[in-house]
């Protein structure tokens, strides 16, 4: 599960960010909004957040932070098949002084088959400068299991021979945790996949003028043809949300693609289709012509069933999450995740940013999300950004958090000028 993802000089961030999912103790006695983890050696779980939401003005950082954890995975996962000469695509360091040629830093503690690591990168526009990895101990004690500046190599892994071979000779813009991650399996065992699983970001269907054979292939409608659970789950949700939908198919369809001269592939593609309710009975609608609220929580549908039924721990990153959703919904559906669904049965963990403060409309205590489940981004003069939590003022638990955000007591709000002629 994910503690801590944390960064500097990447994007607006030109200082030290860090989103914490440790729960603090502004909720005493509540199990709302918390995810337990067991740890190697410690008698006590890890009691994390469910669920962080970001706000703050347009332009302020919120979409960067969710560019961070997409930066990383995309690293762990491409770095190591890059060509030599090939740039780190996530290098975007704060665009103005001596920052703006400086290495970027991205990185996370997570927990990982029980055991807490620390894994952080750093890395110019073709290199990586500086990697670590250590494990955490619950004696509060950290192993370096390996520590990389420049080409330079040292740590506990260092011991085990096909490593030492790895970390011999390797390209500049590869990752070490990567290289192990293939070529020395049973050391790095599943740490990198475990990090990969952590730093989700969301990704919506193709644009609704692209090909059927491709904005059809959503993930949706192919999870819906061959898991009957996940489809019976998705149309419960739907008439839940009082869309007018009594019931879906998703079926499979075939279609020829040309490909060049004289040359064509027969693509495989799935296609949603939604029965509503109507005064003389039910009839289906193309999916194409579903409104964007639906279309916006069908896309949104695998991967918060994945959240409450994959028995794989992961974290996902979502911007703009109420995108055409009404704030009714939107908190209906926060509030079943992150309130309703009982301690022993929660598994994921949903960062996502977002404007409405619906969720936050409540006495701090009876509110859909915990203080310290709400982040807030803002910039000062230079434009860089910081992140910081509502949990650090330090306040009663019987304040209406909507009203006192709206209020500018915490920052994050636009300063608005005279939109004149």
């Amino acid at each position: 599960m994910l503690l801590e993802l944390y960064g500097q000089n990447f994007g607006c961030f030109r200082d030290e960010f860090r989103l914490s999912m440790l729960a603090t103790d502004v909720d005493p006695g509540s199990d709302r909004g918390i995810v337990e983890v067991r740890v190697e050696g410690d008698e006590e779980p890890l009691r994390l957040l469910r669920a962080v939401a970001i706000y703050g003005a347009n332009a302020s950082g919120k979409s960067t932070v969710i560019r961070a954890a997409s930066g990383l995975r995309q690293l762990i996962s491409e770095a190591r098949r890059l060509g030599s000469d090939a740039p780190l695509l996530p290098y975007e360091p704060f665009a103005s002084g001596s920052h703006k040629e400086a290495p970027v830093c991205l990185g996370i503690k997570a927990v990982v088959d029980r055991r807490v690591y620390d894994y952080e990168v750093r890395f110019e526009r073709a290199k990586f400068t500086f990697e670590r990895l250590e494990w955490l101990r619950p004696d509060g004690k950290a192993t370096v299991l390996f520590r990389r500046e420049g080409q330079d190599v040292t740590g506990e892994w260092k011991q085990n021979e096909q490593f030492t071979l790895l970390s011999k000779d390797f390209r500049p813009n590869a990752l070490i945790l990567s290289l192990a991650d293939h070529l020395a399996p049973s050391l790095a065992k599943n740490i990198a996949v475990g990090i990969r699983r952590l730093v989700t970001p969301f990704r919506a269907m193709p644009d609704e003028f692209e090909p059927p054979w491709i904005s059809q292939h959503s993930d949706t409608a192919r999870r819906a043809h061959g898991d009957p659970e996940f489809g019976t789950w998705l149309l419960s949700r739907l008439r839940s949300a009082d869309l007018g939908v009594v019931d879906l198919r998703a079926e499979e369809g075939k279609v020829r693609v040309e490909t060049g001269p004289d040359e064509a592939e027969v693509e495989t593609f799935y296609q949603l289709s939604l029965t509503h309710r109507g005064e003389s009975g039910s009839f289906p609608i193309p999916y194409r012509r579903e409104s964007h609220g639906t279309r916006r929580l069908v896309q949104l549908a695998p991967m918060l069933f994945d959240l409450t039924h994959d028995s794989r721990p992961h974290a996902v990153f979502v911007d703009e999450i109420d995108e055409s959703l009404h704030p009714t919904l939107l908190q209906g559906v926060m509030h079943h995740f992150n309130c309703d669904i009982p301690l022993n049965e929660a598994r994921g963990q949903l960062i996502f940013v977002t404007h409405d403060t619906n969720l936050l409309d409540a006495e701090a205590k009876n509110a859909v999300l915990r203080r310290d489940q709400i982040y807030l981004t803002e910039k000062d003069a230079s434009g860089a950004a910081r992140l910081y939590s509502v949990a650090e003022f330090k306040e009663r638990n019987n304040l209406n958090l909507r009203r006192r955000y709206l209020q500018g007591r915490y920052g994050a709000l636009p300063s608005l000028g005279t939109f004149a002629e």
